[in-house]
């Protein structure tokens, strides 16, 4: 990265399972200076979500109780037509383009392969949040 993108007005939702992601994730979102919260599983993710206002929502698609994508449909149903429409990215390591089409099917906006590059995190993040 260049110039450090300041995201600071910014809320992200990261939900993931895997220790060693969480870190890389908060590592790089520390970095653009990114107010987030983080979420192991569907549920909890939820109920972050049904209590605060994020601006993006990061989720591993394979992640305990409910996963990334049934989590993307219960979001897009919410009540509150502005929450619903949250930015959602997955965050997956399957790079089967039926998969990735009920992800998008699902309401997911956008899929991001694990590994990806920081620069093509903060790709990402710009497209998403500026």
């Amino acid at each position: 990265m260049k110039e450090e993108s300041d995201f600071s007005n910014k809320k992200v939702l990261l939900v993931e399972d895997n220790e060693m992601n969480i870190r890389l994730f908060s590592f790089l979102l520390k970095r653009v200076k990114i107010n987030f919260d983080t979420a192991i599983d569907g549920e909890i993710a939820l109920e972050l979500f049904r209590n605060n206002h994020y601006d993006l929502i990061l989720t591993d698609i394979n992640i305990p109780n409910i996963k990334g994508d049934e989590m993307t449909k219960i979001i897009r149903k919410d009540k509150d037509s502005t929450k619903s429409k949250v930015p959602i990215v997955a965050l997956t390591a399957s790079i089967l383009v039926s998969e990735t089409e009920l992800y998008l099917a699902a309401g997911i906006n956008q899929v991001l392969i694990k590994p990806f590059t920081e620069p093509q995190f903060k790709e990402v993040l710009e497209h998403f949040l500026q």
